[in-house]
């Protein structure tokens, strides 16, 4: 496999098998708080248990960002730094830094100056987290809902440019396998973009075109989208 995918090294694929396997980790314990929010799916109010979701949810968007990070650089996919960039500029990864790793010792890269943050307890819950720079008294609120969209669509964007110089590599002088996982990207495209793609055995494919742009989080179908046949 190190040949075909032109991995540098040969524990390359033990790295690329891992970072794999964290992806669709971290994506079962972000599922799960889209699905149940901060509070959780039990009927208690448990300030202990808001918390553990809230730490848990940022630390699996940040490992789930460093895997997908380390697969593109597997890959040999051009210019990992702009990149790293484009995660950096994440709210939910600023907020993961402030709140669940650097609390006592962040590191202002406009000021140079550190700074304390901790969350407000009583602003955490629900898809809302509240928290204040101890030095101040100024305090912020953070839509963890729409943050982790802005998440979700990065990681989809890198994973895609990732899978598709994958595939060109792999099956770099076969056009029949190449095309084939091409149509397979294109489809999961369509679907990322809120289409719909019908596959008949033997027959033709359907291709169902949303109209308008798909939120990928939301918990609820509450923008109604119309369709067209394409």
């Amino acid at each position: 496999m190190r040949e075909l995918l032109r991995l540098n090294r040969d524990r390359d694929w033990n790295f690329l098998c891992t970072a794999m396997d964290v992806v669709g980790d971290a994506s079962g314990g972000i599922r799960n708080f889209l699905q149940f929010g901060l509070d959780g799916p039990t009927r208690y109010q448990d300030v202990g248990e808001r918390y553990l979701r809230l730490y848990g949810l940022l630390s699996a968007a940040y490992i789930q960002q460093q895997s997908v990070l380390k697969l593109f650089e597997l890959m040999n996919v051009p210019n990992p730094r702009a990149m790293r960039v484009k995660f950096d500029a994440l709210e939910i990864r600023d907020l993961r830094h402030k709140l669940a790793a650097h609390s006592t010792d962040y590191s202002n890269r406009n000021t140079q100056a550190i700074e304390t943050y901790v969350p407000i307890q009583i602003g955490v819950g629900g898809f809302i987290c509240t928290f204040t720079n101890n030095e101040s008294t100024a305090h912020r609120a953070v839509d963890l809902e729409k943050a982790i969209e802005d998440h979700c669509r990065l990681i989809i964007s890198v994973l895609d440019e990732t899978y598709d110089k994958a595939i060109r590599t792999l099956y770099k002088g076969h056009d029949k396998k190449l095309d084939e996982f091409s149509e397979q990207l294109q489809d999961l495209r369509t679907e990322r973009d809120g289409g719909l793609v019908i596959r008949v055995q033997g027959g033709p494919k359907l291709v169902i075109h949303t109209v308008g742009d798909r939120n990928l989080t939301t918990r609820s179908s509450r923008t109604r989208r119309k369709r067209r046949a394409g």
